[in-house]
């Protein structure tokens, strides 16, 4: 691959190795798709505990070179590991006194550790360092989200001369999350003084490393194209919507993609019954085995699948306040998998108790409870405040479950309402109960009074391309587009 565009992928998470949520799942299958479409793509990847030994078990091999790294006067060695995943160099750099510890961010998703800003400005700077020890300059460093926010800025100051032409992207998956740091923050990351400034580091006093991934980046993607429009908005830009509108000029929204192998209803070994958009019957015996197993009542009543995090960002408790009707009439039955906000937990509990038969909940996460969730309900609901992209209404659209979404971030660009004519799926505007119900009434109205029009849309639904092959075209176009500049 010497002739390959090269790309270096850093972030703070990739699946399998380590994972908290979707930033795992794109870092891993965008360098993978990469990959089959031709490049040289990598990824950097920190030393965690938990991805060593996840690493190991896949045959990881360290480098007889380590790499120092120096951060607000200490030195820090850094070992070097690679494994392959998915065909594709995962890079972990280990650094016992930072990485060495259960968790990912801190130990447990409710505590972070106080040394973050340390263990990711050393990280930013070994994944900079890194090309030098293996001997392979990349033309692209593709840093995501705060963490690596550092990225773009030290390489644009000249951190390593090994790579004087090398480009960065900086990918945002989620603007709320924007790593704020005390202002003595800057010596860890060895930025001089002159950056401290409301244009280029400095954000209401603090260091915002986001907000610097943004200011050097050579490009900024966000992870679909209706969200790259709404980080420029106060609603949903978290006090950076004007730095983000600044810098527009670079700005893309680019729709994440899924694993078209994993979720595959022809060929998904969770499932009762395979099928497809081809052989559609199978899905009917998906459902009967999902009801079975949750202990919902077998009848012709549309089954409303959710599987997400319970918070109010998705909208749970939109959810819990308009369905009661609709299941005191039989009208739908709902089938919930997550776990979140213990008061929504409850809530959901209570709902559950009052409808037996109606509403099933399992708390907590399983991957194969999902797939068969997803593969046997009807409609699945996506009723999210903000959505950068989503993946859940995208596995759904595969398993010809109809999503009905908020219409906002990545929702709005992949389902469109039935009511066009072409649509896979059901829309709202307004994050309110009106305006939800409706569209759950016209969705409910669908299933029950027009069999025909609803399998068209099931059809459809099936039909699209969610596949990470169209983006890695996508991003490549970008890649290729900024290596000329």
């Amino acid at each position: 691959m010497t002739s390959a565009l090269r790309i270096l992928h850093a972030a703070s998470e990739a699946h399998p190795l380590a994972k908290t949520g979707g930033l795992a799942d794109v870092v891993a299958a965008l360098p993978a798709a990469l990959r089959r479409a031709g490049c040289d793509a990598r990824i950097a990847l920190p030393g965690y505990r938990g991805a060593i030994a996840a690493a190991q078990a896949r045959g990881l091999t360290w480098h007889a070179q380590t790499l120092t790294i120096e951060s607000g006067g200490i030195d820090h060695v850094v070992g070097v590991g690679t494994v392959l995943i998915d065909g594709v160099p995962c890079h972990l750099l280990a650094c016992n006194e930072l990485y060495d510890r259960d968790g990912i961010y801190g130990p447990s998703q409710s505590a972070t550790y106080d040394d973050n800003a340390r263990r990711y400005a050393v990280f930013c700077k070994a994944v900079l360092a890194l090309p030098g020890l293996l001997g392979w300059i990349p033309h692209i460093v593709h840093a995501h989200d705060w963490q690596c926010g550092l990225i773009p800025a030290l390489l644009e100051r000249g951190f390593t001369r090994t790579l004087p032409a090398t480009r960065s992207v900086l990918t945002v998956h989620n603007l709320a999350f924007q790593g704020v740091f005390a202002p003595d923050v800057m010596r860890l990351a060895g930025f001089d003084a002159s950056l401290w400034n409301p244009v280029q580091c400095e954000h209401f006093g603090s260091f915002n490393w986001l907000k610097a991934g943004i200011v050097f980046a050579d490009r900024v993607t966000a992870v679909s194209r209706t969200y790259a429009a709404e980080m420029q908005r106060s609603e949903y830009g978290y006090g950076l919507d004007g730095i983000v509108a600044q810098h527009a000029y670079k700005l893309s929204g680019l729709t994440n993609g899924i694993d078209t192998v994993a979720w595959d209803p022809e060929h998904d070994r969770h499932l009762a019954q395979p099928f497809s958009a081809a052989k559609p019957e199978g899905k009917a015996a998906c459902k009967r085995a999902l009801r079975q197993e949750l202990g919902l009542i077998e009848d012709d009543t549309c089954v409303v699948g959710v599987v997400s995090r319970l918070t109010g960002q998705k909208g749970i408790d939109l959810i819990i306040d308009v369905v009661e009707p609709y299941l005191r009439d039989r009208r739908m039955q709902l089938a919930v998998l997550g776990s979140g906000d213990h008061h929504l937990e409850h809530r959901l509990h209570v709902l559950q108790s009052r409808h037996p038969g109606q509403v099933a909940v399992w708390y907590g996460h399983s991957e194969a409870l999902a797939h068969r969730v997803i593969a046997g309900s009807d409609l699945f609901l996506v009723p999210s405040r903000y959505e950068p992209c989503g993946l859940t209404q995208l596995y759904s659209l595969r398993y010809g479950t109809l999503p009905l979404v908020r219409f906002t971030g990545g929702l709005a660009d992949t389902v469109v309402d039935v009511s066009t004519g072409v649509g896979n799926g059901f829309t709202f505007g307004p994050i309110d109960h009106g305006h939800f119900s409706s569209a759950l009434d016209r969705a409910l109205g669908l299933f029950r009074h027009h069999p025909l029009d609803w399998r068209a849309a099931m059809k459809r639904a099936m039909g699209c391309d969610h596949s990470w092959t169209r983006v890695a075209r996508e991003y490549i176009e970008l890649y290729r587009r900024l290596c000329v500049l």
